[in-house]
């Protein structure tokens, strides 16, 4: 008998689990509602230095070596993140967004802008394999992507959209 209540016990906590758990269309809105959140919060504050760029970015990630002064390669473990920098564009710019809705071929599943106080800011995700998105974040002249599992999905574009938040492209 109390076999089958382990068992009973194991298959009701399983089910219970699994109801709680996110779908991946859920992680893609959660994402978006991240970024748009982080997008119209004050930006946080610099903790990292890119060259003459100050910007925030969380623990625990770290800034490789530059392959220019406006590109960087951003890492965590096994994950990379690649920020792009156009100092000629202002907080207002749609040039990211813009060159991103240049290809009809592109197919993204999620696609999202932002503007406020004249800013202009967009979240994206595109699936590339099962389980693999790519994650497009932007605030104005810079962008920050990467490719990512789709359990990571709300936590990176949150502190991808408040690093690309915190660099001021307008002074």
């Amino acid at each position: 008998m109390p076999r089958y209540r382990l068992i009973f016990g194991t298959l009701l906590l399983s089910g219970i689990l699994a109801g709680c758990m996110a779908t991946p269309e859920e992680r893609i809105v959660q994402g978006v509602s991240n970024a748009r959140e982080a997008f119209e919060e004050e930006p946080e504050s610099a903790n990292e230095a890119v060259g003459e760029i100050d910007l925030y970015l969380p623990s625990g990630y770290e800034i490789e070596e530059p392959a220019d002064d406006f590109n960087r390669l951003i890492t965590r473990g096994s994950e990379s993140f690649a920020l792009f920098i156009n100092p000629n564009e202002k907080a207002t710019s749609t040039l990211f967004y813009d060159l991103q809705k240049a290809d009809p071929e592109q197919q993204w599943v999620a696609d999202e802008t932002f503007q406020q106080n004249g800013r202009f800011g967009f979240a994206a995700v595109k699936e590339i394999a099962e389980d693999q998105l790519e994650l497009v974040v932007s605030a104005g002249g810079v962008k920050l992507t990467t490719i990512t599992k789709e359990s990571d999905i709300p936590k990176n574009m949150d502190w991808m959209m408040k690093t690309v938040r915190s660099i001021d492209t307008d002074e």
